[in-house]
């Protein structure tokens, strides 16, 4: 590579030039790390049952997340015992 030895302006070209090529080179490898973790979990002879173990903690992880956002009312039994002894569970004070 030639660098420009007219001042600052060929030096600002430069150093655009170094940043943008070393932006291209921490992508590159990191897309090279990304394939080469891809191809050892592709090669894994249990990838059927971790495949079906990530399913299940999605559906877990999707069910913890509904009870803890979703309005529940109170439980059926509960609900019928306060009718039937409406002062049973409060203290006298």
């Amino acid at each position: 590579m030639t660098q420009a030895g007219d001042g600052a302006g060929g030096s600002r070209e430069s150093d655009l030039v170094l940043v943008a090529a070393g932006v291209a080179d921490l992508v590159f490898s990191g897309i090279g790390a990304v394939v080469r973790g891809a191809q050892g979990v592709l090669r894994r002879s249990d990838l059927m049952e971790l495949a079906h173990d990530g399913q299940e903690e999605m559906k877990a992880r999707g069910s913890l997340a509904l009870r803890r956002n979703a309005f529940v009312s109170d439980p059926h039994m509960e609900l019928l015992a306060r009718r039937v002894a409406p002062g049973l569970g409060q203290s006298d004070a």
